[in-house]
């Protein structure tokens, strides 16, 4: 008779099994969540995460999918295709006043004037000397009605200039250092890490910290999910920006250790970003962060109206 049968027939093992509990390889499975988001810098708490295992440690089993427009991947986060989904905060305000089925579950990356990830850039031999110079000319951006357009707009009406005569153009970022060196546009906001390649040919200036017109702290990207998921799964909802929030903590204070796994989502060469000025992380959800982008877009006719950013904000976890 063997070791195993003998405790089989005296009972030892139920007593062994009820004293341990059940085997190592019995463990509960991982919850697996999908994140569609662009992979730019504002993801680095979500990288942290992801390679330092907090999210495994409650429970989840995060996998980040590039996506393309916002449009896009609200879609495929209302169809369940991706669990949660990463956007500019001007997209969430317009579907939220679009009534669209989505939730806004948490902060995401916040501009902080002390850290200019963006920077609203014109070419060295260009004859404009601050934002209200560009009125009447051609500003390029990624998208029309974008953050960027946003902040310009709102930077040359500060300088007492006349926002409403700008003239906009879509200008991949890939493609704005040509753009600025041939004059094709007056201005365009760059960010990390195009803007510190430009900068250091010597070719390109800065302008103004155009996002400074906004507020010098605001958030400017967030993530969301459906009201379907949000309501069915508030605890999931709650553990994913938890560890969010507690990344971002660490990472905001340790960027050496973000520098290779940010280089590698983001295709950009490790010593960019190694001097680069970093996205800064939300560590909380804050409404006051969001306020201020809700009334400068409403302002410039970017989206219909303003309203108290609390109202969008019932199923992110307090």
């Amino acid at each position: 008779m063997t070791f195993l049968r003998a405790l089989l027939r005296t009972g030892t093992f139920a007593l062994l099994v009820l004293a341990f509990g059940p085997a190592v390889g019995a463990q509960s499975a991982l919850i697996p969540i999908k994140v569609g988001l662009v992979p730019t810098d504002d993801i680095t708490p979500l990288v942290y995460a992801i390679q330092t295992g907090m999210f495994k440690k409650v429970g989840l089993d995060v996998e980040i999918e590039p996506g393309g427009s916002g449009a896009a991947m609200a879609a495929a986060v209302v169809s369940g295709s991706y669990t949660f989904g990463k956007s500019s905060m001007l997209s969430i305000v317009n579907a939220h006043l679009r009534k669209l089925p989505l939730a806004m579950i948490g902060s995401g990356g916040v501009y902080d004037s002390k850290h200019p990830y963006a920077e609203l850039m014109t070419a060295t031999d260009g004859d404009a000397k601050s934002c209200k110079d560009l009125s009447g000319k051609v500003i390029g951006t990624p998208s029309l009605n974008d953050l960027d357009v946003l902040a310009t707009t709102a930077c040359v009406d500060a300088a007492g200039g006349d926002a409403a005569s700008l003239k906009v153009v879509e200008l991949p970022q890939a493609a704005t250092m040509g753009a600025l060196e041939e004059h094709r546009v007056a201005a365009t906001v760059m960010h990390e890490p195009i803007m510190d390649e430009s900068l250091a040919t010597g070719k390109i200036r800065i302008l103004a910290p155009a996002y400074n017109a906004i507020a010098p702290h605001f958030v400017f990207a967030a993530y969301f999910t459906s009201v379907d998921y949000a309501t069915q799964h508030p605890d999931i909802v709650r553990k994913f920006m938890e560890v969010i929030y507690r990344a971002a903590a660490y990472a905001n204070a340790h960027h050496e250790a973000t520098v290779q796994m940010m280089a590698d989502a983001t295709q950009a060469p490790v010593e960019v970003v190694r001097k680069m000025a970093r996205v800064v992380g939300a560590t909380s959800l804050d409404p006051r962060e969001i306020q201020p982008m809700i009334d400068v877009a409403a302002k410039f006719h970017v989206t219909p109206s303003a309203f108290p950013a609390a109202e969008m904000l019932q199923y992110a976890p307090k």
